[in-house]
């Protein structure tokens, strides 16, 4: 059997605008399943969406998958973090992202490789 990824979470607020960091490892099974959701519930706009792959030999796969589920498994990222790069560092600027009513927010993370890390970084007002 697989072993699950993890992923440390920090929630910051600053007046109106919260960032929520997720420090991911992967699993032997590729994937990020294991304590990826959020302590605090969210409502409003995803204004800025952010991947940094880990260093070196611990960098995720090309092309990883990245989503952000609300309570209903919508994807709050409206597909953008799909084929993230291995090597560079991406954004994604609020016009392509979603919203989320007054729900924890649950990380995935697929196709990174076996034990490969990354850092997910998400902006909502």
């Amino acid at each position: 059997m697989a072993a699950a990824g993890s992923a440390q979470i920090t929630e910051d607020y600053f007046s109106s605008v919260k960032l929520v960091k997720w420090e991911w490892t992967s699993g032997t099974g590729e994937t990020v399943v294991a304590d990826c959701t959020t302590t605090e519930y969210y409502t409003g706009d995803v204004l800025f969406f952010v991947t940094v792959p880990g260093a070196s030999v611990a960098a995720p796969s090309d092309n990883y998958d990245v989503t952000i589920l609300d309570k209903n498994d919508v994807d709050i990222l409206a597909d953008a973090g799909m084929n993230r790069d291995t090597a560079s560092t991406e954004s994604i600027l609020a016009a392509s992202l979603g919203t989320v009513a007054n729900s924890q927010l649950e990380l995935n993370i697929a196709g990174a490789g076996s034990s490969n890390t990354g850092v997910v970084y998400l902006w909502l007002r």
